[in-house]
């Protein structure tokens, strides 16, 4: 955030002093006392790109404030909360750009040329990354093919999207990692999403067993497993599927496929199934 504000900052004041530049060029023949007016007026300038950056990154820190304590206290809605955060974000900062355009620039007409033509040339070279991530931000919020909070897997990177700015986007994987993804990257890429908005996902859980096992009695334990776990969405349906594995020995592969409750419990869902269903295949002699 801190660099975001340098960089327009920098950029805005660079605008302010080449603007000047060019209309001290067409009236060069302006007095003294011109001169020092213009100073005035272009330290003023600068006072207010400061203050209007520095009210813009306050006002993003409190709606994020804002938005984390409605999660803490609408946990139900969190996600619903959660996608308007970013959208809030890009609208304070196309409002606080809006204001400093309409605030300090009012350039003639050969101001407009020369500033059109040399800065437009020059930020399209050395901005052309932001740029590109730029879009493809924007292209994310606008087309959706995520939101915060959903669990998606882009790059072989799994975990659930805790941030999406105008640069990149941060995906919280199982392991506790924060990876940052460059949003030029993500909308050329594939995408994974397990949950596509909604509060619950589908968990696939893999179960090994030998290959003379009784199906029948497999299916009701595993069942069971899945049912009486209390991460489970009973509204949604439970399916077990069997299948027969021959690579490096015989064995048979079943299938656990449930909706957890809550998208953040799906290992603990995952381990609770496991759990339960071992423990239950022991006991009916089908695990030595």
């Amino acid at each position: 955030m801190k660099k975001r504000l340098t960089y327009i900052f920098l950029l805005l004041s660079g605008i302010i002093f080449a603007q000047e530049e060019t209309v001290e060029d067409v009236h060069k023949n302006v007095g003294d006392t011109l001169n020092n007016a213009t100073e005035i007026v272009s330290f003023t300038k600068v006072i207010t790109i400061f203050v209007v950056l520095v009210l813009t990154w306050g006002l993003i820190k409190l709606f994020n404030w804002f938005f984390k304590n409605m999660v803490k206290n609408f946990n139900r809605h969190r996600l619903k909360i959660l996608r308007i955060q970013p959208v809030i974000n890009i609208l304070v900062w196309t409002l606080a750009i809006y204001t400093l355009i309409v605030t300090l620039f009012n350039p003639s007409a050969e101001a407009i040329y020369a500033l059109m033509g040399s800065s437009a040339l020059a930020l399209g070279f050395a901005l052309q990354d932001i740029l590109k991530n730029v879009f493809g931000g924007l292209l994310i919020i606008l087309d959706r093919p995520f939101q915060i909070g959903d669990r998606i897997n882009i790059k072989g990177n799994y975990g659930e999207v805790v941030n999406i700015g105008l640069r990149n986007t941060q995906v919280n994987t199982l392991d506790d990692n924060l990876v940052t993804i460059p949003n030029s990257a993500i909308i050329s890429d594939s995408i994974s999403n397990a949950n596509s908005g909604a509060l619950d996902c589908m968990v696939v859980i893999n179960l090994w067993l030998p290959v003379n096992v009784n199906i029948t009695k497999v299916r009701k334990i595993a069942q069971e497993a899945a049912i009486t776990s209390r991460y489970l969405n009973i509204d949604k349906p439970v399916t077990i599927l069997f299948f027969d594995h021959f690579d490096d020995h015989a064995a048979t592969k079943v299938l656990v496929k449930a909706y957890v409750l809550d998208a953040r419990y799906e290992k603990l869902f995952e381990g609770d199934v496991t759990e339960a269903a071992k423990k239950a295949f022991i006991e009916a002699g089908i695990y030595q």
